[in-house]
C-alpha cells in the first residue's frame, strides 16, 4: 500500500509563499502632503502585527511538513495555520485601509499580496489531500 503524499508538496509550496511574503513589501504608502510625492514601501519585517502571524504560519507549516506519521494531528495543525493565514489576510487589508484613511495617506496593495491567498489555497489543497488519505486508510481498514 502506498499513499500519495501530494499534500506534502502543497505544504512546502505554502511555506515558500509565506516565506517570500515575509521578505517582500506588502504595500506602499504615498505621502501626498509633501511637494514631491514620496512613496514608502511597507515591509512585513517592520510591522509586528503582520510579522508575528506570518512567522507563526511558517513555523506551523514547517512542523506540519514532518507530521506525516500522525495524519489527524497533521490535519489539525494545517487547519490552524489556514485560520492564521486568513487572519493575516484580514490584518494586511485592515492595516492598509487604516493607514490610508486614518492618517490621510494613500495606501496601495503590492503585487506580492497575492502570495497570501496562494498560501491559503495550497493549505486548502493540503487539507483535501489529507482527507483523501484518511478516506483511503479507512477503506483499507474496512477490507481487513
Amino acid at each position: 500500500m502506498q499513499i500519495q503524499r501530494i499534500q506534502s508538496v502543497y505544504i512546502f509550496l505554502a511555506i515558500v509563499a509565506m516565506a517570500i511574503f515575509i521578505i517582500v513589501p506588502y504595500g506602499e504608502v504615498i505621502y501626498q502632503t509633501q511637494e514631491p510625492v514620496v512613496t514608502e514601501p511597507l515591509y512585513t519585517m517592520a510591522e509586528y502585527g503582520v510579522l508575528i502571524p506570518a512567522a507563526a504560519i511558517v513555523i506551523l507549516l514547517l512542523i506540519d511538513l514532518f507530521l506525516y506519521r500522525n495524519i489527524q494531528l497533521q490535519r489539525t495543525v494545517l487547519v490552524v495555520s489556514l485560520m492564521l493565514t486568513l487572519a493575516t489576510i484580514a490584518v494586511v487589508c485592515f492595516a492598509l485601509f487604516k493607514m490610508g484613511k486614518a492618517e490621510g495617506l494613500d495606501a496601495h496593495f503590492s503585487v506580492w499580496d497575492i502570495l497570501l491567498p496562494v498560501a491559503a489555497l495550497f493549505e486548502i489543497l493540503g487539507v483535501s489531500g489529507i482527507n483523501r488519505d484518511i478516506k483511503l486508510l479507512n477503506s483499507y481498514n474496512r477490507l481487513r
